[in-house]
């Protein structure tokens, strides 16, 4: 006899499985958090899609973001387990708090969803979000973080953040701005510059008595051709209130149109006197002056600067002597300042760790601007003919960035070799071939210090080659550890040709996919190396490589004017497509960003920003062989 229970015990299976499938992995208490609330967190290690699943320690890490423009701070809470779930608190105490991005670690594990962070709005005691929260979240959305604090960027959920904002907020006249920006990049002309001329007209007339609010309109005033209107209103402002904040806000807008490095110092330097920022701000400012009186080369006067600050700024110092040096002007000087760098990132001083970096992103960090300033530092010597000391600094540094540097590993050689010290060139030098950090400059340093050691340059095209090939060996070993496996999302794009490309139609080849825009410099220093690669493999067949222009400000027929001059002035072959919102569905964070694929149309590998022409050109070649060779899909 059929069990009439059969089916309905089916369908409530079915719907325990699918309710587990989607298990939560972390939240917050309450969720809809206030300033002064003691905010409950909990994650849930059980989850099939927690990352933290069996691991000793967790630490929550929770960024309270606090305005536009303004420093998030960082509230690391340790979780205590019980069973499979782990649970901390923490006190929302700080008063500018709007926007909470939460994610989890365990040393040098994290869950943080999937490269698109937990985040909760804060509200107020009306239960409304507070003000600036929807615009904060907006910004996140529209211009996600290339850092370790990630957002999948979303456009169109950003615009409707926006339009809740002003709901809210009609006053909050950065959220008109913030939407006016991107009016102007989806679709310029005549009809979009009218459409937010209209708007900036009808809030100045809502918002004219409130200064504040005018400030922030004077700038686009200038956009939407009111220049009268501007004058107008920052005359009438000036002999009312000389130190309001439109005259502020005036002062500031000139600063940033001065052309001439010496004037913007200047104007920089009278407006800290004449407005003195408050204090939570008021390091960004100086570190503005720093960097005008380094662009103006008047070095002694950021060096005083820097010297009379009560917190040093992270890297003025190493930037200072970076500019110095390359100057070829006032060594003793630019050693000496290049030395305070070093000084500034050997403490241990943790009044010195920026309010938005967990502990271990501050250690981490801090290693790698001390590996940068010892390179600085290094340089100096160099260059001041100290080739000695400058190569006892090149080895602290190669030391402690474990070879990561390739200029780093070629100077501290160039030392060994002009020193007489060949033997210690020649391992540190097979050392860094054979992990694939090096350059052209370096295997010329090598070869003068096997010549040196060996007598001859007997057997050297075999050693470079040996150590060559392990280095591609160690180089395959790391992308096979690292491999993404991920499918990619099919898109039909129309190229500068005017056909369309299917990805789906592209199965059973190898595919590379570079996002780029025509103002983006690490694309454009890429291109060449680009090209090469193309060059490389255009006559296989298996093996299809695009270029996707994204992120262009000019739209329609003059942005395809625009892509299709630069490809014909740099007289690169490589097919160009254009892509219409697939950054966005790729996850792409900054450009370039290169996505391989797999013949079975995976994403296998991807890498952002230019890393130099020979560690592109080599990383590239060897992983579309890696995914032409048919062992790679063979179970691993």
């Amino acid at each position: 006899m059929r069990n009439i229970f059969t089916a309905p015990l089916l369908m409530i299976l079915l719907l325990l499985s699918v309710c587990a499938g989607q298990e939560q992995v972390a939240s917050i208490s309450p969720k809809m958090p206030k300033i002064g609330d003691e905010i409950s967190i909990s994650y849930n290690a059980g989850a099939k899609s927690a990352n933290l699943q069996s691991v000793k320690e967790i630490t929550a890490e929770v960024l309270l973001m606090r305005g536009l423009g303004a420093q998030p701070f960082l509230v690391e809470v340790p979780m205590k387990k019980k069973g499979k779930k782990w649970f901390g608190s923490t006190k929302l105490s700080d008063e500018k708090a709007n926007l909470i991005l939460l994610r989890f670690t365990s040393g040098d594990l994290k869950d943080d969803n999937g490269e698109n962070v937990w985040r909760y709005l804060v509200y107020g005691k009306d239960g409304k979000p507070v003000r600036g929260a929807h615009l904060q979240y907006a910004e996140l959305l529209f211009y996600p973080a290339a850092g370790s604090w990630s957002l999948l960027r979303n456009v169109n959920e950003g615009k409707a953040e926006i339009a809740r904002e002003k709901k809210l907020y009609p006053a909050n006249i950065l959220a008109f701005a913030t939407l006016w920006h991107f009016w102007t990049m989806e679709t310029p002309g005549d009809s979009t510059k009218q459409k937010i001329k209209e708007e900036i007209l009808s809030l100045y007339e809502t918002n004219k008595g409130n200064e504040e609010a005018v400030a922030d309109l004077l700038a686009w005033l200038d956009q939407a051709g009111q220049q009268e209107k501007k004058n107008e209103i920052i005359t009438a402002a000036m002999a009312a209130n000389p130190k309001g904040k439109i005259a502020e806000r005036s002062r500031w807008i000139e600063i940033f149109r001065e052309k001439d490095g010496v004037k913007k110092a200047e104007m920089l330097e009278a407006f800290l006197k004449n407005f003195p920022p408050k204090e939570e701000i008021r390091g960004r400012y100086q570190g503005m002056l720093v960097h005008f009186f380094i662009q103006a080369k008047h070095y002694s006067k950021a060096a005083a600067l820097l010297d009379s600050l009560p917190k040093i700024l992270d890297n003025g110092y190493t930037i200072l002597a970076t500019a110095m040096i390359n100057d070829g002007k006032n060594m003793d000087d630019a050693v000496r300042w290049a030395k305070k760098g070093v000084e500034f990132f050997r403490s241990n001083d943790s009044a010195l760790k920026p309010p938005h970096y967990s502990t271990s992103e501050w250690k981490k960090n801090k290693n790698d601007n001390l590996g940068k300033a010892l390179n600085t530092y290094g340089e100096g010597l160099y260059k001041w003919g100290k080739l000695r000391e400058a190569g006892d600094v090149y080895q602290e540094a190669y030391n402690l960035t474990k070879g990561e540097q390739v200029t780093t590993n070629e100077r501290l050689i160039d030392c060994y070799v002009q020193t007489g010290n060949y033997t210690q060139a020649l391992t540190v030098a097979e050392q860094c071939i054979k992990e694939n950090k090096f350059d052209a400059k370096l295997v010329e340093r090598f070869k003068t210090a096997y010549i040196k050691v060996i007598g001859s340059e007997k057997g050297f095209d075999e050693k470079l080659a040996e150590l060559k090939n392990r280095g591609m060996e160690n180089l395959k070993k790391e992308f096979l550890k690292t491999r993404l496996n991920k499918p990619a999302i099919n898109f039909a794009l129309k190229g500068l040709d005017g056909k369309t490309v299917k990805l789906s139609g592209l199965k059973g080849k190898v595919v590379v996919i570079d996002f780029w825009a025509t103002w983006c410099g690490p694309c454009i220093s890429s291109f060449p190396y680009l090209q090469k690669v193309y060059d490389k493999y255009k006559g296989n067949p298996n093996v299809v490589i695009l270029t996707l222009n994204t992120w262009e400000y000019e739209k329609g027929t003059t942005r395809a004017s625009l892509v299709k001059k630069f490809i014909a002035d740099k007289k690169y072959t490589f097919p160009v497509l254009f892509d219409e919102g697939y950054a966005d569905k790729y996850g792409v964070q900054g450009i370039p960003t290169k996505f391989i694929i797999d013949k079975n149309g995976k994403i296998q590998f991807k890498s952002l920003g230019f890393e130099g022409e020979e560690m592109m050109e080599k990383t590239l070649n060897l992983q579309i062989e890696l995914l032409l060779d048919d062992s790679f899909y063979s179970p691993h």
